[in-house]
């Protein structure tokens, strides 16, 4: 059975048990910084469990994208050496909040295993906790199961945690029995170790979990909903049904290894090769999909892991023999192969391709780099052993993983300082501690339970900016209060658009809103400084600030104006990375890899104005996420959106999701005109730009500016770049004369400069005063010149301050400048530093005579040293 059917039957399956298909979370986690990667599928449905928040159907079925690479859960270094490792996975998962429990959950799972996917019953065995009765006597009693293939087991394998507090509770795993021929050889069951701990025999396909309890500080209580949450590996289950051992000889990665071989011109059952083969397989889908869900490859958080994975896929690629530039070729039969399940994924397919062909290229330079540095090590190495410290840095730096490194060791009969290298990542993983912000996440109970008590707020801000609204909960706060209306014109922050001002109005009130935010899903948070003269339950006017809302608008369709063009000029890779929409101006984050041409910038600010002219309607309609697609709606990585979505059309030019407020017609917006064009990151490209009366006063003030330059230079403005350069060559040239003349005229008085002049042993020791902000570096450029054997300590007045040198000549090899600084300076409070060969500083000025006197006691005490 193909995996794509096995997708289908799944989700038909739960479907007709009552269950609501949900479509899989992004794999950047929704609202969680305590995640590195989406890595099951309950991820998503985190606040039903917790009774956060209510779901519409209390049954859903998913079908989840997931990686594990990072963090608590890391399987990178064992990927493609292990039959069922991997770093991109997908996960069946039904769910019930508050529902059914054990029962239908284990007679489900035994429904969908033996009759829909037919896979014979001697072939599964469970486990339970070893404290739950009620589980292995569903599965003994009522499913059938004999109890010599029931086996129960403590807290390390059956028992389950969604954090240190929270809900919690048992759970029940199903293994497939792969046979005979696949035992761990010598194993044994007996005290310590049962039957399915043959890890290498029995493999784990589906996990049910009983949520039960809730961890608390004051210790485990019964949950009053007790719930569900399922996964079960689509690789693993595929492998049995296939009849395959390892998860790499399914048809979830058959087809990319074909690939592989081709741009490789190797064969998979080459057993020279084999190895990474299946790590390139597997690396190619976690870096096609994460890139496809917007994380970009970077230097810290997901990007680092994102990088990490990348690098060590193109290293076994080389290893292959495969061709510079093969890797991201690879990537269009990854999304071929799960598109019909992940369809958003496959739009991004273009930028997938740009950044690991980037991404390979770079490390390909780096690789050289790195085996260059490796070399110069060995050759420097006293002994037998790599320092950690230099294997860490080719880890960290060149992206060599240390297996590499190994190899080549082994290849020179050298070993590995394996303890210091440990030292060193544990040092960077600390660092990455800190730069990482996962953890800090905010209570947000009081908006769930005011969700829960009445209800969402309705939105009418699309057609009106003010109403008639009834105020149901009015929430404190240390600097500003939170209002909850049961209806609103006012927008909530969301999709980069700020949020709306304005007021909230009775016969004798005027209370300000200076913020709308949308804390939860369908809940709409009006934030001001005082609600001390506001009733809950009281009726008052809610009205939206006009003139802040159509700037709003008019920079939000713009957005999507630039975000089409940009596309256009540049090429289908450029997808939304960020944006932010206020009153002011708009910014828009992109991918791309290099920046803009004034050329391109030029284009993109031209077509962006062409259609403002063209006075294209604009139209906003409701339909399903299959529809929107079709339609060429773009939709923006890293989100997840409901069944049903807002689809915003501007003419021809523009097709986006979007659920913000914007003009009827571009010929509102005016006008527009870009400010800046700057780099945010690694492939990550950021444009400032302005709209309307904001974009005027800018291209006015512009015009000011050179209606000034204008009567200054005698000229217009086609002439004037040209008389503007013609100044700055001629400020060039007369700088160029000017230094001429100076170093001609220190030159002359060097002789006076340098006359006071002393031995040192062997040595001339010479002290001078320059003049005021004399360029005392320069000046002792002079003194080498003139003296091959020479010690020079100068001094020059400059800007209140006193400036200090202490340079040597070439062939002086027996003095140290920097040390001569260090004790001397104390003489003027000053500081300063610099090396062997030369040392400047600054300090009080009058005291140049005793800076002198201890330089020269210096220098002689390193002499007779």
């Amino acid at each position: 059975m193909k995996a794509q059917e096995i997708r289908l039957k799944f989700n038909e399956f739960f479907k007709n048990k009552g269950h609501k298909k949900h479509q899989s979370s992004p794999l950047i986690p929704i609202n969680d910084e305590t995640l590195l990667f989406a890595n099951a599928g309950m991820n998503q449905f985190k606040d039903y469990f917790t009774g956060n928040a209510k779901p519409e159907n209390k049954r859903a079925v998913t079908i989840q994208k997931c990686v594990r690479a990072g963090g608590k859960h890391n399987d990178l270094e064992n990927v493609g050496f292990t039959a069922r490792h991997h770093t991109f996975f997908e996960m069946l998962g039904n769910f019930s909040f508050g529902d059914y429990f054990k029962e239908d959950a284990i007679k489900f799972a035994w429904e969908f295993l033996t009759k829909e996917l037919k896979i014979p019953k001697e072939k599964l065995y469970v486990t339970v906790h070893y404290s739950d009765d009620e589980a292995e006597e569903i599965w003994n009693k009522k499913i059938g199961v004999d109890l010599s293939k029931i086996f129960r087991k403590g807290d390390k394998d059956n028992f389950w945690e969604m954090g240190e507090f929270g809900p919690c509770g048992p759970c029940s795993e199903i293994f497939y029995d792969h046979g005979e021929k696949f035992k761990t050889p010598n194993f044994t069951p007996g005290k310590d170790q049962d039957l399915l701990d043959d890890e290498q025999r029995y493999v784990e396909i589906w996990n049910l979990v009983f949520m039960q309890y809730e961890k608390t500080k004051d210790g485990q209580k019964p949950l009053p909903n007790p719930s569900i949450d399922t996964g079960m590996g689509l690789e693993r289950v595929a492998a049995a049904l296939q009849g395959k051992y390892w998860n790499y000889d399914t048809d979830c990665f058959t087809p990319i290894i074909t690939e592989i071989e081709k741009v490789s011109n190797k064969k998979y059952q080459d057993s020279k090769y084999t190895t990474s083969m299946r790590v390139v397989a597997d690396h190619i889908r976690s870096s096609t999909m994460l890139i496809t869900d917007g994380v970009i490859p970077s230097n810290e958080g997901r990007g680092y892991v994102l990088r990490r994975i990348i690098r060590r896929a193109v290293r076994h690629l080389r290893e292959l023999g495969a061709p510079s530039g093969s890797f991201f070729k690879l990537a269009p039969v990854v999304l071929k192969t799960l598109s019909e399940e992940y369809p958003q994924n496959i739009k991004n397919e273009s930028m997938a391709i740009k950044f690991l062909q980037n991404e390979e290229e770079k490390f390909l330079e780096t690789l050289d780099n790195g085996i260059k540095y490796l070399n110069e090590a060995i050759e420097k190495q006293k002994n037998n052993t790599l320092s950690g410290a230099i294997a860490f840095k080719l880890n960290d730096t060149y992206g060599f993983p240390l297996d590499l490194t190994e190899v080549i060791l082994s290849e020179r009969g050298l070993s590995l300082d394996q303890a210091g290298f440990d030292e060193a990542m544990a040092k960077q993983k600390e660092t990455s501690k800190k730069s990482w912000k996962g953890g800090n996440v905010v209570d947000d109970s009081h908006f769930f339970k005011a969700l829960e008590s009445f209800g969402e707020t309705k939105f009418l801000g699309y057609d009106s900016l003010s109403c008639e609204s009834k105020l149901l909960k009015i929430i404190k706060g240390e600097e500003s209060d939170i209002l909850i209306f049961d209806k609103t014109p006012f927008y909530g922050e969301s999709g980069g658009q700020a949020g709306d001002s304005g007021l909230v109005l009775d016969k004798k009130i005027s209370v300000s809103i200076f913020d709308t935010q949308k804390p939860v899903e369908g809940l709409f948070a009006h934030y001001t400084k005082d609600s001390s003269s506001l009733k809950e339950g009281s009726t008052y006017k809610l009205e939206v600030h006009s003139k802040n809302r159509n700037r709003i608008a008019k920079n939000h369709s713009a957005t999507h104006l630039l975000q089409a063009a940009l596309i256009e000029v540049l090429g289908n890779h450029v997808k939304q990375a960020g944006s932010m929409v206020t009153s002011e101006r708009l910014r828009f984050d992109f991918t791309h890899m290099k920046a803009l041409t004034s050329e391109e910038i030029d284009k993109v600010e031209t077509l962006v104005n062409q259609q403002i002219e063209n006075a294209n309607n604009v139209n906003a309609n409701i339909m399903s996420m299959d529809q929107a697609l079709e339609s060429g709606a773009m939709a923006l990585f890293g989100e997840k959106y409901g069944d049903n979505v807002r689809v915003l059309k501007m003419g021809e030019f523009s097709t986006e999701l979007c659920g913000g407020t914007h003009v009827n017609n571009t010929s509102e917006i005016g006008l527009f005109t870009i400010l800046s064009e700057s780099s945010l990151a690694t492939g990550v490209r950021r444009i400032e730009a302005t709209t309307s009366e904001s974009a005027y006063n800018i291209l006015k003030s512009r015009s000011n500016i050179l209606k000034k330059l204008e009567l200054e230079l005698s000229g217009k403005n086609e002439v004037i770049f040209e008389k503007i350069s013609s100044l700055q060559n001629k400020i060039k040239s007369l700088e160029k004369e000017n230094k001429a003349l100076t170093d001609k005229l220190n030159s002359a008085e060097s002789d006076s400069l340098f006359e006071n002049v002393t031995k040192v042993k062997e040595y001339d020791f010479v002290v001078s005063t320059a003049s005021e902000g004399s360029d005392l570096r320069k000046l002792s450029d002079l003194f080498v010149q003139k003296f091959p054997k020479g010690i020079l300590a100068m001094s020059a007045p400059n800007k209140g301050k006193l400036s200090v040198i202490i340079r040597k000549s070439k062939n002086v090899s027996d003095v140290k400048c920097n040390e001569i600084l260090k004790e001397a300076i104390s003489e003027i409070n000053g500081r300063g530093g610099g090396k062997p060969d030369m040392a400047q500083g600054s300090g009080d000025q009058g005291n140049d005579e005793k800076f002198f006197e201890k330089a020269k006691l210096a220098l002689q005490k390193q002499l007779q040293g």
